[in-house]
């Protein structure tokens, strides 16, 4: 399915699909607003990047200004997988975590919190590399709105333990959002104040 890209992200979007070609990863471009990231791990998001089957998937059933960063953040996943020597250690975390959740994984308090510390680690090099990306690129994304959400996506891996899932649709939230610094943190294991019990209350299981 072909999309109407904005001139503003076409030399970015040309960039990511010769070097997808270059490095033989699968670049999907899925019509719906959400993907799911396997058959047996079935919660839903916005996209994803898996160096063992080569894929790169970005959900682009929402506005393009929305879908084109999720597309830069996977990619950056993908640039890790390139050049990052801790990409084997970051994958084994996150193979853990999804096992986990799905209940095929047990983990002590102790383990689970190495888990989602190697987590944040891969997460947050791929946001700042986000950021580099979109002032290299001079791509139409607002830094600091960038910066605060991805934010609360890392503060989001504290919380799992708690509800275990991931909070989704919390850049939506406004109250939540407030809550949120603007800037990268150095550690991301303490919450801003009320920012655990309000997730807890409103993005628990029902």
């Amino acid at each position: 399915m072909k999309y109407n890209i904005p001139e503003e992200f076409k030399p970015f979007m040309a960039s990511v699909k010769r070097q997808c070609k270059t490095y033989g990863v699968e670049l999907m471009l899925a019509p719906s607003k959400q993907v799911v990231l396997s058959d047996d791990f079935v919660q839903e998001c916005s996209g994803y990047f898996e160096g063992e089957e080569k894929v790169l998937v970005v959900a682009c059933g929402k506005p393009v200004e929305d879908w084109m960063q999720i597309l830069v953040h996977e990619f950056c996943h993908m640039e890790q997988w390139k050049s990052d020597d801790r990409w084997d250690k970051w994958s084994i975390a996150c193979g853990k975590l999804w096992g986990w959740l799905d209940g095929s994984v047990i983990m002590n308090k102790t383990q689970l919190s190495k888990v989602i510390d190697d987590m944040v680690e891969l997460e947050k090099d791929c946001e700042m590399r986000v950021v580099e990306k979109i002032k290299k690129w001079g791509l139409p994304i607002n830094v600091q709105d960038y910066v605060q959400k991805a934010n609360a996506y890392l503060y989001s891996y504290a919380v799992i333990p708690y509800i275990k899932r991931f909070p989704t649709g919390i850049y939506y939230d406004k109250k939540l959002m407030e809550m949120i610094p603007t800037g990268f943190k150095k550690s991301y294991r303490k919450l801003p104040e009320g920012v655990l019990k309000y997730i807890v209350e409103n993005y628990s299981k029902k």
